[in-house]
C-alpha cells in the first residue's frame, strides 16, 4: 500500500507528522517499509488544466503547408507539400512541450529534467528526440508550461473557453479522442 502526503511549511505540519508517523508504525506490522522524501512534482490539478488547455488548441488550430492570400485566422504555416492538417492532442502536447523546453532554455532557465536526443537503437545512425516528461515537471514548471499554453493559444488565436462547462467539454473530447470514441 502505497501512501503520499505532502506537507507544508505552516500550521498544519506538526498534524501531518503524526498522521505519518501512525501510518508508518501501522503499516511496519506488516514489514520493512521505504520511506521517500522529496519536493512535490507538477499537481494533478496542473495536469488535468493542461491536458484541457491542449484539447482546445486541438480542436481549434489547423497546420497548413501553404499560406493563403487571406486572413490566416487560426492556421499554423509549415514549410512542405500543400495540404492542412489538424492534430490531436497528444501530437500537440509534444509540440508544446518542445516548444516550452526550448523558451525556457532560451531565457537561460532549463527544465530540472530536459529531453535527450539519443541514437536509434538499430545502430543506423538516426537519432531519437525523447521530450521532456510532464510528470517530471516540478510544480513552478507545471505552472509555467500552463501560462505558456495560454500565452501560445492567444499568438495563434485560440478562444479560450469562458466557463467551466466548455473546458470540461473540452475534457470530455479529449479523453475520448485518446480512446478512440466520440464525444
Amino acid at each position: 500500500m502505497a501512501k503520499e502526503i505532502t506537507i507544508h511549511p505552516d500550521n498544519t505540519a506538526r498534524q501531518k507528522f503524526t498522521a505519518l508517523k501512525q501510518f508508518m508504525l501501522d503499516t511496519l506490522a506488516g514489514g520493512p517499509i521505504s520511506v521517500l522524501v522529496r519536493r512535490p512534482s507538477r499537481s494533478r490539478e496542473q495536469e488535468k488544466l493542461y491536458h484541457k488547455l491542449i484539447a482546445v488548441i486541438s480542436d481549434q488550430v489547423t497546420f497548413e503547408t501553404k499560406h493563403p492570400d487571406s486572413d490566416p485566422g487560426r492556421i499554423v504555416y509549415f514549410f512542405g507539400r500543400n495540404r492542412r492538417r489538424k492534430y490531436k492532442p497528444e501530437i500537440w502536447k509534444a509540440l508544446l512541450v518542445d516548444q516550452f523546453e526550448q523558451e525556457r532554455a532560451l531565457a537561460g532557465e532549463p527544465l530540472r529534467k530536459p529531453g535527450q536526443i539519443v541514437p536509434a537503437m538499430d545502430g543506423s545512425g538516426r537519432m531519437v528526440t525523447v521530450r521532456p516528461s510532464t510528470t517530471g515537471f516540478s510544480v513552478a514548471e507545471g505552472s509555467d508550461f500552463i501560462e505558456f499554453i495560454y500565452a501560445y493559444g492567444v499568438e495563434l488565436g485560440v478562444q479560450w473557453p469562458a466557463t467551466a462547462e466548455e473546458i470540461a467539454a473540452a475534457e470530455r473530447e479529449w479523453i475520448a479522442s485518446n480512446r478512440g470514441e466520440a464525444a
